[in-house]
This record gives structure tokens, C-alpha cells and sequence, in this order.
């Protein structure tokens, strides 16, 4: 590693933004760099219906979670925790625009897709029956009498199905709650605040809309201009602007699956594709969503999900790719879901990345090399063990590395980035990388996963259009 580069002294991490060092010590070091203690004070998470056999389960798990302490209201395991924090700080440097700060990015050979695969030749990727992390089973449709075996699960409940019940390492720190509390439903009920916005549309005229606090739109033209801005970045590929970044609400917890999916309706709706019909009313609330999940089990898409899960109407459990699959399915929307993990050629983040850059390819014509390509696809459902995030993008640096773009709903849109929205200044930012950061994961982060799960949103018809920036 280069000397010069900014560093943390008490852990491996390390960023050519010395800001962003700062504040990781800040944050991941307190108290003259001993890291957070939550590891040695984990807070229980009672559960009066938890029963004896249930607390045995959890004794056998490995994972702790640990409330966010930067205030978010997500719940992470303590091995997540630093990783979590530091999006935090990415977060809050986005959030401020005035600072003169450059971000630069040295050449990690490690980021660097192998270079004696070609993108046209088949490699050996695991496309497996999905799951939840490496523990969940997902086929294509009706699982009812097609379920597969699975090589680890927790001890408990065991369905005529034979699919058995799940616990904390899969469902999170709520996995044998009954019920939420009455102070979330009601949270998640009310919905996040709007208001109304007057704004001036580049032709001069003004033009009304309703804000909705936890959504944004109109934030891919807007990536799509740092972007082309970006001089570390060689090029780029966009999904469709039609997707909205939506994002949880304060204290709301771990729905970031249902919000990944709320992203995924926001396209479908707004372009009118397959499916529209089914939300006359716009993209449905996060209850409205378990309603719709434990319907299609009940038509037998994936329906050991409920044996699995014990049922999600009214909880705190998360969901994954299985239930994503289920609704889409059951609403006759086609989708296509996989499992991507490593074999001997290629490590599962290369995989990731060859398998997201072939999707956006696809679309775009191999003699244009314009450095920034927005297409008409549909953002890709993308889960890995703990989390799920929508991918809206894929990046190649200058330095040969490659990213995967990303809407994470854990995250809010940053006040910079909505003051570039319509606005002509994206293409002219000083710091186009700073603002960025929040959007990109890089190798450093996916290298910690050994497989991922994608679920595609199948266009009706070719999608031929493009437009470049």
C-alpha cells in the first residue's frame, strides 16, 4: 500500500480522503482507538413468545446484533458494524457539498476483473436454488412440491414441506417475534411525510409536485452527469432514470427488502411496464407488501417461505430474494432470479461484476464507447448475506477496478444531491467522487461475501434505446 495514503491506525482501513479517515476513527475508534464496545455488552432482545427450545436455537447462533449508535434505527451484527458506520460517514460527507477535498483512488490489482476471461465466454458460476445468504432455498415459481434440501439450518420447526424454520442468523434479531410494536405500525402506517414543491423546469416554467420524504427521484440523470465528471471513471452503464430511490424511514428497522422492492415497483409503474396494473395507486407500503407476499404463498409461489419464516404479516422478520420472487410472480410480472458464488476460475464478486456488466451491455452498442450510457433496463434486485440493496448501475475506473452502483435503501439521499437534481451544476461539481461514494460498492466490500443473489425485472420487449452523456 502506498505510505501516502490516509490510514487508520488502529484497523486496516485506509482512503486517499483524509476527511473520511477522520471520521472512520471517529466513529469505529472512540475513546483512544479502542474500537466499539458492543461486542463485550451485547443488549438482549427478549421476546415474550420466544420459547425454551427457540432460546436453545439461539444460543447456537454466531451472530449479535447490535442497534445502529449513529441513530439510524437499523439493527447490524457487530461484524457489520464498522462497514455499516463507515457508509454513515460517506453519508454525512455527501451531505455537505462546500469542501474542497478530492477523492482520489489508487490502483488495487485486487478490484481488477480478471483479465483472461472474455465477457463472451462462459465461466463457472454457481446458479444454484437461491437463499437467504448462504441458507435460503428459491426456485422459479411453485416451490410447493419442489423443495430442495438445505445443508445448514437451524434447529426448530419442521413443515409437511419438509422446509424448516429459520432463526436470528436469517431472520434477523425479530425472527420469532409475533407481532411489531404498536409505535412501528403505526410509524409504517402513517408513512413518511410529504409536502408540496414549486420548482423551475428548464424551460422556464414552473411546475408543481409532491415531495415525499423518504423518496427522490429524478437522482440517475443526476449520477449520470458526476459520472461523465468523474475523471477516475472510464465508464458507465444506467438503468433506467424511471427508478426512485427509496429509502427507510427513522427508526424503522430492517425492512431494506421490502424497500428494495417498493425501488423495482417505482420502475414499473412509472414506465408502465409488465405488471403496472396491478398498483393504480402507486407503490404499496411496506404492510401492504406482507399482504401481498403471503398471498402469493398462498397461490404457492415459494410457499415454504411460511414455514420458513413462520410468517411475516405484522413482524420485524426480514425478507430476502424468495419473497421478492413470490410477489412478482404471483402478479404475473417476469422476473428471473440466480445465485451467484464462486468456483475454482473466479472468485464470487468477479462474478457479481461480470454478470451486472453482461446486463448492461447488452443494450448498448459495442462500437459506441461514449463514457456514460443511461438505458431503458429495469434496476436489478441484489442480495447478499444481512442486507439487499437495488442496483442501479456498473462502473469500470480508470485504474482497471470496477464498481456496482447501488440505491441502498439504509441510506438517505444527501441534501447535495437533491440541490443537483434538474440542475446543470452535476456535470461542473468539483468533487464528483465524494458525492458518489455513497453509491459505489467496490471490491473491499463485496470480497466479504461468498455469494450473491440477483433478481431481474424480463423487459416485455427489446429494449433498443439509449442515451448518453
Amino acid at each position: 500500500m502506498d505510505n501516502t495514503t490516509p490510514s487508520c491506525p488502529f484497523c486496516p482501513f485506509s482512503d486517499q480522503d483524509a476527511t473520511f479517515v477522520a471520521q472512520h476513527i471517529e466513529y469505529c475508534h472512540p475513546e483512544g482507538g479502542a474500537p466499539p464496545s458492543f461486542s463485550h455488552d451485547i443488549p438482549s432482545f427478549d421476546n415474550v413468545n420466544q420459547s425454551p427450545s427457540l432460546a436453545a436455537e439461539e444460543e447456537e447462533s454466531t451472530e449479535k446484533y447490535i442497534d445502529c449508535p449513529h441513530g439510524c434505527g437499523e439493527t447490524v451484527t457487530t461484524a457489520e458494524l464498522s462497514t455499516h458506520l463507515d457508509l454513515h460517514i460517506a453519508e454525512g460527507i455527501a451531505s455537505d457539498d462546500s469542501g474542497t477535498v478530492q477523492t482520489s483512488f489508487n490502483h488495487d490489482p485486487s478490484n481488477d476483473i480478471p483479465s483472461d476471461i472474455d465477457e463472451s465466454q462462459d465461466y463457472e458460476v454457481s446458479r444454484k436454488h437461491g437463499k437467504r445468504g448462504p441458507y435460503r432455498d428459491f426456485t422459479r415459481g411453485n416451490t410447493s412440491k419442489s423443495v430442495q434440501p438445505r445443508n445448514r439450518s437451524p434447529v426448530g420447526k419442521i413443515g409437511p414441506d419438509g422446509a424448516k424454520r429459520l432463526g436470528r442468523s436469517e431472520l434477523g434479531p425479530h425472527a420469532h417475534e409475533k407481532k411489531m410494536p404498536p409505535w412501528l405500525k403505526k410509524l409504517l402506517e402513517k408513512g413518511s411525510p410529504t409536502s408540496k414543491q414549486t420548482r423551475i423546469t428548464p424551460d422556464g416554467r414552473l411546475a408543481r409536485s409532491t415531495i415525499t420524504e423518504n423518496e427522490t427521484d429524478h437522482l440517475i440523470p443526476v449520477i449520470a452527469k458526476l459520472c461523465s465528471a468523474d475523471s477516475s471513471t472510464s465508464r458507465v452503464f444506467l438503468c433506467s432514470p424511471q427508478v426512485r430511490h427509496i429509502c427507510k424511514l427513522s427508526r424503522e428497522g430492517g425492512f431494506c427488502g421490502y424497500r428494495n422492492i417498493q425501488m423495482l415497483l417505482s420502475y414499473i409503474t412509472k414506465s408502465k411496464a409488465a405488471g403496472s396494473e396491478s398498483f393504480p395507486n402507486g407503490v404499496p407500503s411496506i404492510l401492504q407488501l406482507q399482504e401481498l407476499i403471503e398471498k402469493a404463498w398462498d397461490m404457492g409461489y415459494n410457499s415454504s417461505g411460511r414455514t420458513e419464516t413462520g410468517g411475516i404479516k405484522g413482524t420485524r422478520k426480514f425478507i430476502g430474494t424468495p419473497e421478492a420472487q413470490a410477489l412478482f410472480m404471483s402478479l404475473k410480472i417476469p422476473c428471473d432470479a440466480s445465485s451467484l458464488s464462486g468456483a475454482e476460475r473466479i472468485s464470487a464478486h468477479d462474478a457479481l461484476y461480470m454478470e451486472v456488466a453482461s446486463y448492461f451491455r447488452s443494450k448498448v452498442p459495442l462500437e459506441n464507447e461514449t463514457k456514460v450510457f443511461t438505458t431503458d433496463l429495469p434496476p436489478i434486485y441484489f442480495q447478499h448475506q444481512g442486507h439487499s440493496m437495488t442496483i442501479i448501475g456498473f462502473e469500470i475506473r480508470e485504474n482497471g477496478s470496477a464498481n456496482i452502483l447501488v440505491f441502498d435503501p439504509m441510506f438517505k439521499t444527501s441534501p447535495a444531491m437533491s440541490r443537483l437534481i434538474n440542475s446543470a451544476a452535476a456535470g461542473k461539481a468539483e468533487n464528483p467522487g465524494k458525492l458518489l461514494k455513497a453509491y459505489r460498492r467496490e471490491t473491499k466490500y463485496l470480497q466479504k461475501f461468498k455469494m450473491f443473489e440477483l433478481l431481474k425485472l424480463s423487459t416485455a420487449e427489446p429494449v433498443d434505446g439509449y442515451k448518453s452523456q
